[in-house]
């Protein structure tokens, strides 16, 4: 009788799970540990039952990089497309190593972290990140792509979402839905897609004709509770507000719906409000929020074929791609 993983797991004292993600060649094993496991399978006279024509090329880390963590935090994006990335990097023989860098460590620890990861190359997940920041990643000599945040004057290679195009649509639709006092819910923890979104709402509003009003801007924490009572205050304290807003994401979005709905206001018969990101919470919250959707199927591949391509061929020009975006109408938006 063929042997099966459980069998070849008891037999060289691992878990069935482990011995699974090795015949697959999947992520979740360290490369030495990865090593031996094929050794004793081969041992065993299994090799047959590892997956066929598929290198193992090491590691390619994802670098989670926190300066002060709300936006990583929360509900993070990377969840999202982790699944992406996963899938393209083990299509090039690589596994997925994680690697988890804070701003309130000291460099040499950071150093220490990326080169005990033992990585032929990184994506980094930059979402919180400035670029004194990159420097050392720029250190460690590894390829690497910026993910979620472009840096656009600067030479990295990165992928990330073209915000002037996605908040565009947004207003675009609040004008075909006849809205003329758009407002903007503006998170008090800034990023750079964040300060781009706002350049762009301002831009927008003017190349449609639309008034720009400083009150109605709302400056809003960044947890659920803190954009709740925002917009919760600003009602309370203004007896006149737009009849539609602009969130910066789905999160801040989400939140004012449950802080408009607690003052005794409905969403979209008083209040219309458009998000960014098209996470799974958009679909959940009532009534369901129209957002602009991120493709997250291409936004992490992406990531993964421009570091290959860089790992297998230096060039000195640095490659950034922006990643479109589409509107996704629920409920959340009023025609006037």
């Amino acid at each position: 009788m063929a042997l099966r993983a459980k069998d070849i797991a008891e037999m060289i004292g691992v878990s069935t799970a482990t011995v699974s993600l090795v015949l697959n060649n999947k992520p979740g094993v360290g490369d030495q540990r990865r090593l031996e496991i094929i050794h004793k399978i081969k041992e065993l006279g299994c090799e047959y039952m590892l997956k066929e024509n598929v290198a193992n090329n090491g590691s390619i880390g994802f670098a989670v990089y926190k300066r002060r963590g709300n936006i990583v935090n929360e509900s993070p994006f990377f969840t999202c497309i982790l699944e992406g990335i996963n899938y393209s990097v083990s299509k090039y023989g690589y596994h997925l190593n994680f690697i988890y860098l804070d701003k309130k460590m000291i460099l040499e620890e950071q150093k220490n972290l990326l080169g005990a990861a033992n990585c032929k190359g990184l994506i980094l997940f930059a979402v919180e990140m400035q670029y004194e920041d990159l420097a050392v990643f720029k250190d460690s000599g590894l390829p690497f792509v910026v993910l979620d945040n472009s840096f656009q004057e600067n030479d990295v290679d990165a992928v990330a979402i073209n915000n002037t195009q996605g908040t565009s649509k947004a207003l675009s639709h609040l004008y075909e839905m006849g809205h003329r006092e758009i407002g903007y819910l503006r998170s008090k923890v800034r990023i750079n897609s964040f300060d781009e979104r706002y350049m762009v709402y301002k831009n927008q509003l003017k190349r449609l004709g639309v008034t720009f009003n400083k009150e109605y801007v709302v400056d809003l924490g960044y947890s659920e509770n803190e954009v709740k009572q925002g917009i919760k205050n600003y009602l309370q304290s203004n007896s006149k507000y737009p009849t539609a807003f602009f969130a910066e994401n789905d999160l801040i979005g989400c939140s004012a719906i449950h802080g408009i709905q607690e003052s005794g206001l409905s969403v979209p018969e008083d209040i219309s409000i458009v998000g960014f990101d098209d996470r799974p919470i958009s679909e959940v919250v009532k009534p369901g929020l129209t957002t602009i959707n991120v493709p997250k199927n291409i936004f992490g591949p992406a990531a993964v074929d421009l570091l290959i391509s860089k790992m297998e061929k230096a060039r000195e020009q640095s490659l950034k791609i922006e990643v479109g975006t589409n509107l996704v109408v629920r409920e959340s938006v009023k025609r006037l």
